[in-house]
Parts: structure tokens; C-alpha cells; sequence
């Protein structure tokens, strides 16, 4: 198996972690999205807010992690190449910048027409604020359902000024992040790929930091998914060129040493997963100030960058303990890690569709069952413990299977042909001269 299959399994974990959450939030388990010492503390201070058990509901910290993810994945295999045979990494370079703005897009915007042809027929289980919609009514003007998608397309794919366009998934405001950080990494690829080795290293540590204390913390964090995909190689190159040594006696008693790898590996996974569940609370809660000796003034106390640097951080410290540790990668090598990685693409993607069409419903259904009554809204509802907890728990598990499901669709039925389309366009673009 490659040494770098264990990524798939990360990338499907961390896709079912946002679409867990997104199902429990809106007043479910709105607590479990703060730390342990959010105020007040009567609504908080339960064992579900702690490390690592937080990690459940780390959904904000999600996103730096697919980052981090990203600017490792695709850029692993350019740099082998680049190490192996310089002409053909020049080709696979170019055809995966060509390739790139279809593979994140084609899938979006298939996603973004079903939805709003949903909407548009008045299918949705859901009430969308004008602030998203823009007026637009089902059954009525077609026309400006379609100009919808295409303004949205246009927005999401806007890298210099963000829009700001939650359309009908709110979730894919990551996408411009993800097509930017792709070219930024290609861009530092092609620019170092002739440096020596080691300048090569400090470049990137350099516009690590940069970036860093600006607070972009998603270019940092395909930085630094690229930075730990170039120390991968070099710890592989280190140990195909270590000749194996003759067996050494001593009259010395042996004395274990202590292993120093294994206790920074250990370290590192340790604090990044702590930074990770680091929670929703608006400011550092006690168990983080200390986080602050390390801020930067660019941050300008904003919460949103604050929070999303150091959960890149952690990010960060976790995919590094992970390809260092072949017991940490085994269990995301296994069958189903791996059947979650595959699908996790299309998992984020319809996920939130799933929910509006069919949250509502199955949670309406299961609290007759319970109560043969109707439901009574969230608030009211959770004062009944026993018939709440069997509808939200329930539901969970039918809303999990439904959004497989249709995830393994949209992945054989979508997302793959979109890869193979994407290529396509790659050879015809490129056929005059390969």
C-alpha cells in the first residue's frame, strides 16, 4: 500500500466530522461547539466539551485540516517526480494546474444546479433567508434561477476578493480557499523546484511564517501541507541511502535508550489534537491563553483569524505525528477509512442538500413515533430528555446512511466522470505538443 494512502482516510474522517455537525447544529448540541469554560457556565462545564472527546465537533477545524491535507496530497507525487525525472515533472505540473479548476469546480457546480432545482420546485424541507436566496421564489422566474447559479459560480471561484455567497450550501465557502491554495502551492513547486535541498526548506519555513503572521492561515496551510510532503521525501531518501551497518558488542551492559522519535511523534499529535478541539467560545478559554504569548499583532484581535491560525497549527502537528507513525496510519489504511476517504469529496459536498430536504421530515416522523404528538420545535422538545435524545440519535443514524448513500453516487456517477472529463480538456489542450 503507498505510504501516503493513510491521507484518504484522514480527508474521509475529517468530511464526516463537518457533516455530523452540521446535523446537530441549530440548537441540538449548540454547547458542545464551546470549550469546557464557556459562559455561563450552568449551560456548559460537561465532560462532551473536553479534549479529545471535542473532537467530535470540531467542525471549524475541519477546514485547516483538508487544507493541510490538500497542499500535501497534491503536491507529493509532483515532488517525487521532480526528484526523478525532471521532464516529466514539468508535463505533470502543468496538466495539474490545468486540471485543477475543473476537478474542485465541475463537482460544485453540479451540486449548485440540483440544488437550485430543488429550490426552484419547491422541494425543500427548509426556509432560506433572503440574504441567500436574493428573491428568488419558487415556481417563479426561472431565468433568474439559472443567473443565481452562474452569479454563484462566479463568486465561489473569485480567489483575490471572496464574496462572501453562502448560496444553497453553505458549506463550499471553502472552495476559492481550496483553488487558491492549490495554485499557491504549484506556483512554490515550480519556483523552488532547481534550489538545493535545504535552501528549499528554508524558503518554505520562511513563507510559512509569513503568511502566518498575517493570519492567511489557508495559504499557511497548504505551505505547510507541502513543507511535511518535502520532509517525507527526504526522510525517504535518508533511508534508502543508509547502508545497513555491521552488528556492534560491547562488554558495556546494555542500557535502553530512550526513544526520542517516538516521544515527539507522541508530542506532537498530543498538543495538535488539543488545538484542534479548540472551541467556538469568541476568545481564548483558559485552558488556551497561553496561546496568546504567540499571537501576532496582525491579527488585530479577530476571532475568526485567531481561532483558524491555531487550528491550523494543530492541523498541522497531527498530519506531521501521523506520516511519521505507522501505528497512527494503520487504522486510517483499514477498509472503511478508505471507503470514507473515497467518498469524502462528495460527502461535503451533498451533505447539506440531504439535510434540506430530508432532516426535517425524519425528525418530525421519529417524534410522533415516540410521543404521537407533533414536534414541538428544538427548545421545547429537549425539555422531554428520552424522546429527544431517541430522535436526534435515530435520526443521526438514518441522516448518516442517506448521505452514504447518495455520496457513493454523486462519487461514481459525478465526481469521478468530472476527473475524467477534467483530463479530457487537459490532452486536448495539450495535444499539439504532447
Amino acid at each position: 500500500m503507498d505510504r501516503t494512502t493513510w491521507l484518504d482516510g484522514l480527508r474521509g474522517i475529517a468530511a464526516a466530522i463537518v457533516a455530523t455537525d452540521h446535523y446537530f447544529m441549530g440548537g441540538v448540541l449548540d454547547y458542545a461547539f464551546n470549550s469546557f469554560w464557556a459562559d455561563p457556565p450552568e449551560e456548559n462545564r460537561r465532560l462532551l466539551q473536553l479534549p479529545p472527546i471535542r473532537l467530535l465537533f470540531a467542525a471549524h477545524a475541519m477546514v485547516p485540516m483538508f487544507l493541510v491535507i490538500s497542499g500535501y496530497a497534491i503536491s507529493i507525487n509532483l515532488l517525487r517526480l521532480r526528484n526523478n525525472n525532471t521532464a516529466d515533472f514539468v508535463r505533470r505540473l502543468s496538466s495539474a494546474v490545468t486540471r485543477r479548476i475543473f476537478r474542485i469546480y465541475l463537482p460544485v457546480f453540479v451540486i449548485a444546479a440540483i440544488s437550485q432545482f430543488l429550490y426552484f420546485c419547491n422541494i425543500y424541507q427548509w426556509s432560506f433567508g433572503d440574504e441567500v436566496v436574493w428573491g428568488r421564489k419558487p415556481w417563479t422566474a426561472p431565468w433568474l434561477h439559472v443567473t443565481f447559479v452562474f452569479r454563484y459560480m462566479l463568486d465561489i471561484m473569485n480567489i483575490i476578493n471572496f464574496q462572501g455567497n453562502p448560496g444553497l450550501n453553505g458549506q463550499l465557502w471553502t472552495m476559492p480557499l481550496e483553488f487558491r491554495g492549490s495554485y499557491v502551492v504549484y506556483l512554490a513547486v515550480l519556483g523552488l523546484a532547481f534550489w538545493r535541498p535545504h535552501l528549499r526548506r528554508l524558503a518554505l519555513a520562511a513563507l510559512m511564517a509569513y503568511w502566518f503572521y498575517f493570519g492567511l492561515w489557508d495559504i499557511f496551510a497548504f505551505l505547510t501541507g507541502l513543507y511535511l510532503a518535502e520532509m517525507r521525501l527526504l526522510s525517504d531518501v535518508s533511508a534508502e541511502d543508509s547502508e545497513p551497518k555491521l552488528p556492534y558488542y560491547s562488554w558495556t551492559p546494555s542500557i535502553r535508550s530512550v526513544d526520542f522519535s517516538t516521544i515527539r511523534t507522541a508530542s506532537c499529535f498530543i498538543l495538535g489534537v488539543y488545538l484542534v478541539c479548540l472551541g467556538d467560545d469568541g476568545q481564548l478559554p483558559p485552558g488556551y491563553q497561553f496561546l496568546k504569548l504567540a499571537e501576532s499583532s496582525r491579527w488585530e484581535n479577530d476571532w475568526a483569524v485567531l481561532s483558524k491560525c491555531w487550528k491550523t497549527v494543530g492541523s498541522v502537528l497531527v498530519v506531521y505525528a501521523i506520516s511519521q507513525s505507522p501505528r497512527l496510519q494503520r487504522p486510517l489504511n483499514s477498509g472503511p477509512m478508505q471507503y470514507l476517504g473515497r467518498i469524502s469529496f462528495s460527502l461535503y459536498l451533498v451533505h447539506q442538500s440531504i439535510y434540506h430536504l430530508v432532516r426535517d421530515p425524519v425528525r418530525n416522523f421519529l417524534w410522533y413515533v415516540a410521543t404521537r404528538e407533533t414536534y414541538p420545535g428544538t427548545q421545547a422538545a429537549s425539555e422531554f430528555t428520552v424522546p429527544f435524545a431517541f430522535v436526534w440519535l435515530v435520526g443521526y443514524v438514518i441522516m448518516s446512511a442517506i448521505n452514504i448513500y447518495v455520496a457513493d453516487l454523486y462519487t461514481r456517477f459525478v465526481d469521478e466522470r468530472c476527473v475524467q472529463i477534467a483530463k479530457r480538456i487537459d490532452r486536448w489542450f495539450t495535444r499539439k505538443y504532447f
